[in-house]
């Protein structure tokens, strides 16, 4: 059982409506790292929402054949998605839908921010139909060019970390992360799908909190991420709380 953690820096991002904290901990938690989002405004965070997924500027060096694979796809997801973005602006107004995207891509953020990650385009984009759960929902690069396969819960009253981090095991047990390499290899750097290829990748379980105390929720995350996601070929677990 791990101390209760602390937060330690503290990044604004003024653009996404949203402050990063990374999580800090007294006692080594291995390769464990972990963060906290806040989100400050959600009427600033649903528009940049709606910019990123009409962004398909992550096309253009894509060969001929893999655009037109991805094209149509892109579109009606990226569409249905824009609408969802355009009815949320303010809390009360955040549904399942919106929530888990919004704690997908806010994790990627505070992820880029915080530790350099490289996002990649959001899952829901590029897998074949809207809703449809075939796996991991969001992927990452870290610097030292693993693969992160990020699952995100979203709720608006409980604190579903469990849920993130159970299914994320069930997702690697299940080989999802697998299935997923026709795509992540025009989408990734050849070292990160080397090193995937060599079983050598790491995890991201991002949730939302709904609690006064999310240090608390956190150090339950870190406990859980200690006892499930311990498999040699996991080189880093990412643990994002994601609040409103």
């Amino acid at each position: 059982m791990t101390d209760k953690p602390g937060y330690g820096s503290q990044h604004s991002d003024p653009d996404w409506g949203c402050d990063y904290f990374e999580v800090e901990t007294t006692e080594s938690i291995g390769k464990i790292k972990v963060c906290h989002v806040i989100v400050k405004d959600i009427k600033t965070i649903s528009e940049a929402l709606a910019n990123k997924v009409l962004d398909t500027s992550w096309m253009t060096n894509l060969d001929v054949g893999s655009k037109r694979a991805y094209n149509r796809t892109v579109q009606e997801t990226a569409s249905a998605l824009v609408e969802i973005f355009k009815s949320t602006t303010a809390p009360s107004d955040v549904g399942s839908e919106f929530g888990e995207i919004m704690v997908s891509i806010g994790s990627t953020k505070a992820l880029e921010t915080i530790f350099g990650h490289v996002i990649l385009p959001i899952a829901e984009l590029w897998k074949p139909q809207l809703k449809q759960n075939e796996g991991f929902d969001f992927h990452t690069v870290c610097p030292n060019a693993f693969i992160n396969f990020g699952e995100a819960k979203y709720s608006g009253s409980e604190n579903p970390h469990g849920n993130a981090i159970k299914q994320s095991k069930g997702f690697i047990d299940n080989e999802k992360h697998l299935r997923d390499y026709v795509h992540l290899r025009e989408l990734a750097s050849k070292s990160a799908i080397e090193n995937l290829n060599n079983d050598s990748f790491g995890i991201v379980a991002s949730f939302s909190i709904n609690t006064e105390d999310p240090l608390q929720v956190l150090k339950n995350a870190i406990d859980s991420a200690q006892e499930k996601l311990n498999l040699d070929s996991i080189k880093s677990v990412y643990l994002i709380g994601v609040s409103q």
